[in-house]
């Protein structure tokens, strides 16, 4: 549950691949007359040369043990929809994702959106790169990370269970954040959250259905507004290029359904991308 020992697991492994010259019992000597965490820095430095030395052994020995299963999407989700292959599995997957970030509802007006597309596309051929380029963009665009999302994620119990099988000994998780709202008061640093504040985490992922109604005391942000704004915009413009899919335009609306991909991270960086993103469409004839 410590990082300290990073630096050695890297000296290690530079030992025992030829960068660092120097003999290990001599590196080893001088973490034990130092007298800092001596046990510890000389066993990442062991397993340092290990991670070299045998990568498959230490792969296998320090592999995260799996947590439990994701439930699978509701099959109701799915009911009337005519997806087959890889698009088929991508669009359960994602649809399943939606369940858990908010709710059923929302992830049916998703699958709405990839069948319009997909029964379109079906109409011209075998060709599924549109359809496929759809389900990533839109679901993007639903699924954006806002507050409830985030606590949503950090109090997930398969990841609990993944982090706690890294760090079995590990008794405090404190998670550093900095949030917009504290961000915008003001304050420049992250915020320890610990194991006293993860009950708020989990109340706060709860309130997950209040997203998007005026009820959601963040969705009044600007950025907010924006990804609502994003959503909408893209589900327009992508059921048009489904209206008028031909041959001749087929690699146009695909390149356009991949627009969403230059939105990412957030906050300011965010927002930089959507500019980049607007202008795009705009030199496209999409938008004006």
């Amino acid at each position: 549950g410590d990082t300290a020992p990073a630096n050695f697991l890297l000296i290690g492994a530079a030992h025992q691949s030829g960068a660092l010259r120097i003999a290990a019992e001599h590196v080893e000597e001088a973490i034990t007359i130092n007298g800092v965490a001596v046990e510890s820095n000389i066993a990442a430095f062991r397993w340092g040369r290990l991670a070299v030395a045998d990568p498959a052994q230490f792969a296998g020995l320090v592999a995260p043990v799996p947590g439990p299963p994701r439930a699978a999407v509701a099959p109701r989700v799915l009911d009337g929809t005519t997806f087959f292959g890889h698009v088929g599995d991508l669009i359960a997957r994602r649809a399943a994702d939606l369940v858990g970030y908010q709710s059923e509802k929302l992830a049916r007006r998703y699958v709405e959106v990839l069948q319009t597309i997909w029964s379109a596309e079906r109409a011209l051929g075998e060709r599924t790169e549109f359809s496929q380029t759809v389900a990533d963009g839109l679901y993007k665009f639903t699924a954006y990370k806002d507050e409830y999302e985030v606590a949503r994620l950090l109090t997930d119990a398969q990841f609990l269970s993944s982090v706690h099988a890294q760090f079995p000994t590990g008794e405090k998780l404190t998670y550093k954040l900095h949030p917009p709202a504290l961000r915008a008061m003001g304050l420049q640093k992250k915020i320890g959250l610990g194991p006293r504040s993860h009950v708020v985490l989990r109340v706060l992922a709860k309130g997950k259905r209040l997203r998007g109604t005026r009820f959601d005391p963040f969705g009044y942000a600007h950025v907010r507004r924006v990804e609502r704004g994003l959503l909408a915009e893209y589900t327009a413009v992508v059921t048009r290029l489904a209206a008028e899919l031909e041959p001749s335009n087929y690699d146009r609306a695909v390149e356009i359904a991949g627009l969403a991909e230059m939105v990412r991270g957030y906050e300011d960086i965010k927002l930089a991308g959507v500019q980049a993103y607007h202008d795009r469409l705009c030199e496209l004839g999409i938008r004006r």
